[in-house]
């Protein structure tokens, strides 16, 4: 994995509270918990934001609004992984003794699903031009650094994995991999990234089935398919 050193680390508290950050991002959490304002044309959303008029094969948009804050959001949604069921996440398994005497959880273990798969889902995020900054800022903060599993206590967690960029066209936009340890021993692989410009507030948030592995390779190839290519592009 491509990381920064963990020999500079903030507090692991800080690791965690600055992750929850993307909770009001999650591809399903964001439709559920935020209140709408407006409902939108996805479609019309990614052609204005990208230029983009087809999708890439085998995803659709699954919704498309406007919140409180002003963000616009498209979610899209993979019909080929979607057709299979995500694996359940398995039920916690109470502890019996006191906590002093608990079995350490060792999250450096976890059974891995199938490697090299496309997200499950796709959330686009527009930010307002007042709020831009500050959200990219904070999502994106240089202070943020991976940390290590043994920071995640037993009851799971959530922690920045992953830090770096990727390739898109002639750009190599940030991205940062967060990672939610789930009691019971599963995961879910998170990854955003910020493809905004001096225009435009972006950000594209990747959701991988439970313990599936995140796939920088695949990522890379679908966000390709939201390029559009040609000079008359360049700073719309």
């Amino acid at each position: 994995m491509e990381t920064t050193s963990n020999t500079v680390r903030e507090r692991p508290g800080c690791v965690l509270g600055v992750a929850l950050g993307i909770l009001v991002l999650g591809a399903m959490i964001a439709f559920l918990v935020l209140p709408r304002t407006e409902k939108r044309d996805g479609a019309k959303l990614l052609d204005t934001w990208l230029g983009v008029q087809q999708l890439p094969a085998g995803f659709e948009i699954r919704d498309a609004a406007k919140f409180m804050g002003g963000e616009e959001v498209v979610k899209l949604e993979s019909t080929l992984v979607a057709a299979e069921s995500e694996p359940p996440r398995p039920p916690e398994t109470k502890p019996s003794g006191p906590p002093m005497q608990e079995k350490r959880v060792d999250w450096s273990r976890l059974t891995l699903g199938a490697a090299d798969q496309l997200p499950r889902s796709l959330l686009f995020v527009h930010y307002p031009k007042g709020r831009a900054s500050g959200e990219l800022g904070r999502l994106f903060a240089e202070t943020l650094v991976p940390g290590r599993p043994e920071e995640v206590g037993n009851r799971g967690g959530r922690m920045v994995l992953e830090i770096g960029t990727l390739a898109w066209g002639d750009s190599n936009p940030a991205y940062v991999l967060e990672r939610k340890f789930e009691a019971g021993g599963t995961f879910k692989d998170i990854a955003r990234v910020n493809l905004s410009s001096a225009e435009k507030g972006l950000i594209v948030n990747a959701e991988w089935s439970r313990s599936e592995p995140f796939s920088k390779s695949r990522l890379e190839s679908l966000l390709e398919s939201f390029r559009v290519r040609g000079p008359w592009w360049k700073g719309r």
